[in-house]
Parts: C-alpha cells; structure tokens; sequence
C-alpha cells in the first residue's frame, strides 16, 4: 500500500533539521510542514499498515491508519496548527522544538510496534520539556523531566517483560499470540500495570502527575493549549489503543477493580482539587486531570466511541480555555478570579466562546460534552456500573458549582473592570471552535457516521 503516513513524521522531522542552521527560514518551515500535514493527512494518506525497514510484519517497523489513529491525528495535527499559527510571532525561538514535537506526536498516533511508540515519547517528551521552559518556571520544568524519565522507564521495564515473554514487540501480533494461546491474565499483570503506570504519568492521572501543576499553572498561550489538549489528547488515544488492544488482556479480576478504584478515585479528588482553588488556570488544570481520569476509565471498560468523542470534546473545550486564560493572564499579570473578575463585560465575544467551551465540559444540552456525557453515562448504566456512574455524576456537580462560580466572576465586574485585548486571529479560533462545539452538540449526523466506523480498530488487529 501507499507508504505516504511516513510523510507525517518525517516532514516535520526534516525541517526540523534543517531549521537548526536558519533561525530565520525555522517558523516558515514550521508552519509549512504543519499545513502539509494536515493535507496529507485529509487528502492523500489511507488507511492500512504501513511496513517500512526492509522486514515483513512482525518484524519490520510498522505504522498503521486506521479511523481510530485518523481521528487522533486530525484532531492532533489540526489544532497544533491552529496554536502555531496564533503563537509563531511571539514564540518563534521555539520553531524547530515544535517540528520535532509534530514529529513525535504524529509517531506515538501512528505506530504499531510497542518499542517505537517509547522512542517516540521519549522525543515527544523532550519536545514538551524544551515547550514548557517558555514558561520561565526551569524547578518546574526539571521535575517535569525527572517525572517523565521516570514515567518512561516503566514503561519500558513493561514492554521488556512482554517481550521477554513472547519475543515480540509488534503490538498486532503480540495480542493475536496472547489470546490464540488462552494467555493466563495473571502472567501479564506485572508489565501491564509497569506500561499503564508510565503512560499514566504522561496522561496526568492521579497519583503519578505531581509535575502537571507546575507546568500549568503558570503556562502561556504556547505550552497551555499545546500541553493541555495537543499532548493529553494524543497521549489518551495511544492511552485507548494499548488499553482497548493490550492491558484489558490483563485487566480482570481484582486487578480490573483497582484500576477503577485508582481512576474513580483521581476523578473525585481532582474535582475537589478545582473546586478548592481560586486560580483560574489551577481550576482547569485540575479539571484535565478529572477529565483525563474519565477517558481512561471509559477505555477500561470497553467504551471506546465515546471515549474518543470526549477527548476530541475536552481537546477543543481546552484550546480556548488555556488560550484565553493565558492571555488574560498575560496582559494583566496575574489569574486569581477575583483579579481577573469582569475581564469578559469588555470581551463579549471571547466572554461567549469560552463560556461555550466551560459549558461543553460541564456536559450542558445544546453542546458536544453534552452528547458524550449523556451516552457514556448511559453505557455505564447498561454495564450496570453503578459506583461509577455515582462518582461521575457527582464529580459532575462538583465541576458544575465551581466552573459556574469562575464564568460569575469572569463576566460580572465589581469595581475595576480589567481590560486584555484579544487579535483578531485569537477570536477566530475562539468562534470556529464554539461553533464547532454547538453544532455537534445539535446536530449529531457526524458523530453517528464516525460511530459506524470506529469498529476498524479491532478490525487492524484481527486481520493486520
């Protein structure tokens, strides 16, 4: 088949080569290579496996597109996109970082052999350390690198032992020789919690996110949005590929009930954990960490559609919050709410469509996380999981009472009124998203034409 997926990673990565002897050429070879990926990626790229390195599966290097990879790296490519184009100007030093970023993002969504996917978060991961020093925070920075060493180290450790145990790294036929063989669960126990404890450093679950904070809160209109809903969306869809392919293998039993213990568990304290704070960026922070718990616990218990319907939701929602609370941030000099109280009584519009997005995660009708909220909740009331449907839907009144009490403080001045001017390329994107938001939560035919085709990411796996 058409080899083109390759293109993905390896444009990016070449004019991130080649940015390094021109500062001046690096933001137009950025946003060159970032335009190109996205129309390859809707025009010319289709879907199948991809074996390159001169071996046949499973030996060779293979990358697969498929609707699920599909969907990650439109949402992921498209709105790296978007955040390049509004920060180019202000952030340009950071042109060849990003390119290796987009490389490394793009090969976590596409690869099918267990080892490459650990090369690239470790590229992706360095990409994300050398992003967030544009927060001027360097304590914070190191421990977000020791962190996700750490984080990757298990990850690693686990995969040894799968391929101690088996021989193999290719994620295709390591699960179809576990389940023709009637693989023991308990034999994977080990490297499967070792590989869910490393990808869940990067995911930001609890208790193995301590460096998500100090990132975060004191992001900017560049590592916010690209850290909060770039990085966490990719990383949650390579999250579902290995849990809904690999981990569910082993996840059975009393080791499937600690699991959701440990992701029930993280959703609550992480909604109290907003629901405490009174700075806006700390408020959503802690609601990616809530939010990114709930997409987890959705792929452990098979509800993989709705799963990935929320991590486009939250990605979108996300974008707007963090670069209109940066900006704000930015330009007024500090993001405690009662500072920042009234910032929208001047910026109705961008006051509109970031009380869009709140809404959207909040889950209210008439938008998208409306119609994720509503049809994963009903999921997990046919699978009879009541516990866990009772710690969502009050986590959810949790979230309701604190982002209302914010979006109060937000559009109603008391004395000063706080003046933050927004550019016209940031407003754009704040209405296409809100839009966005509002059609797919009132007109649900795409979501239904993605539900008859999601069905392809076991389809890989049973005849790759």
């Amino acid at each position: 088949m058409s080899s083109l997926a390759v293109l993905l990673i390896a444009i990016p990565l070449i004019a991130a080569f080649v940015s390094i002897l021109s500062k001046k050429v690096a933001p137009y070879l950025l946003l060159i290579a970032s335009l190109i990926n996205v129309i390859l990626l809707f025009y010319f790229v289709p879907d199948g496996i991809v074996v390159i390195g001169g071996y046949d599966l499973p030996y060779g290097i293979n990358l697969f597109v498929d609707t699920f990879s599909r969907t990650g790296l439109g949402v992921v490519n498209v709105l790296f996109l978007v955040i390049v184009l509004l920060n180019i100007v202000e952030f340009k030093k950071y042109s060849s970082v990003l390119l290796v970023a987009l490389a490394g993002l793009n090969g976590l969504l596409l690869t099918g052999d267990l080892f490459n996917l650990f090369v690239f978060l470790e590229i992706s991961g360095i990409a994300a350390y050398l992003i967030t020093t544009s927060n001027h925070k360097p304590l914070a920075t190191f421990r977000y690198l020791i962190i996700g060493a750490v984080g990757s180290s298990l990850y690693l450790f686990g995969l040894i032992i799968f391929y101690g145990m088996f021989g193999t790294l290719n994620l295709m036929d390591m699960v179809s020789f576990i389940q023709a063989n009637n693989v023991d669960p308990s034999a994977l126990v080990l490297p499967a919690m070792l590989m869910f404890i490393g990808l869940g450093v990067e995911a930001k679950l609890l208790p193995f996110n301590s460096w998500v904070k100090g990132v975060l809160k004191d992001s900017n209109t560049l590592s916010g949005p690209m850290i909060a809903a770039v990085y966490a969306a990719t990383i949650s869809f390579v999250f579902g590929r290995i849990i809904n392919n690999l981990l569910t293998l082993a996840f059975v039993g009393n080791l499937l009930i600690v699991v959701l213990v440990l992701l029930a568990v993280g959703i609550f304290i992480a909604e109290a954990m907003a629901f405490a704070s009174t700075k806006v960026r700390e408020i959503l922070l802690y609601s990616s960490i809530a939010q990114a718990s709930i997409v987890i616990l959705l792929f452990v218990n098979g509800i993989v559609l709705w799963a990935v319907y929320l991590i486009i939701a939250n990605a979108l929602s996300k974008t707007v919050m963090f670069l209109v609370i940066n900006k704000a941030t930015k330009d007024h000099g500090d993001d405690e709410s009662d500072s920042l109280q009234g910032v929208f009584s001047k910026n109705i519009l961008v006051g509109i469509t970031f009380s869009v997005a709140t809404l959207s995660v909040m889950g209210l009708p008439l938008f998208m996380g409306f119609v994720v909220k509503l049809n994963y909740l009903t999921e997990l009331a046919v699978g009879a999981q009541w516990a866990l449907l009772a710690v969502i839907l009050i986590s959810s009144i949790i979230e309701g009472i604190y982002f209302v009490r914010m979006l109060i403080k937000l559009w109603y001045p008391e004395k000063n009124e706080v003046t933050v001017k927004f550019d016209l390329g940031f407003k754009v994107v704040f209405v296409a998203i809100a839009l966005i938001l509002l059609a797919l939560g009132t007109y649900t035919a795409p979501l239904n034409t993605l539900d008859n085709s999601i069905d392809t990411i076991a389809e890989v796996i049973d005849n790759g």
